[in-house]
């Protein structure tokens, strides 16, 4: 059984509204189209699918062996041929500012929004 398969067992019911279950973005949804397109990995093409059919969410995906084998096996390859300064330069970009993190120390683009709610409830 692929890995995406057990993954499908584990998920009995839809988590929308969750931090890890944000809709996709058109953007995203091409990207991943794309990705899938190009890719001979069937496991992987089979996850992408999944996500883009909405049985599964990114995240989930991410988790599984085949969306690792190819993606984050290039990312890494990538991430060794940086110099240790663009390593440092992307480090500081991906450090949430002041205006990004919410009240709950979260950053808010992982958020449930919870912090927003909170704030507009009256005093």
């Amino acid at each position: 059984m692929a890995d995406h398969e057990a993954m499908h067992e584990q998920l009995t019911e839809p988590r929308h509204g969750e931090c890890n279950d944000p809709e996709l973005s058109p953007e995203v949804r091409d990207a991943l189209g794309t990705l899938r397109e190009h890719s001979d990995n069937d496991d992987f093409r089979a996850v992408i699918a999944d996500v883009l059919a909405g049985r599964c969410n990114l995240m989930d995906a991410a988790r599984t062996a085949a969306f690792g084998d190819v993606v984050f096996a290039s990312i890494a390859q990538e991430f060794n041929h940086l110099t240790g300064d663009d390593k440092q330069r992307l480090a500081a970009q991906a450090e949430p500012s002041e205006q990004e993190i919410g009240s709950c120390g979260t950053p808010c683009a992982t958020c449930t929004r919870i912090c927003s709610a909170l704030r507009s409830e009256p005093s």
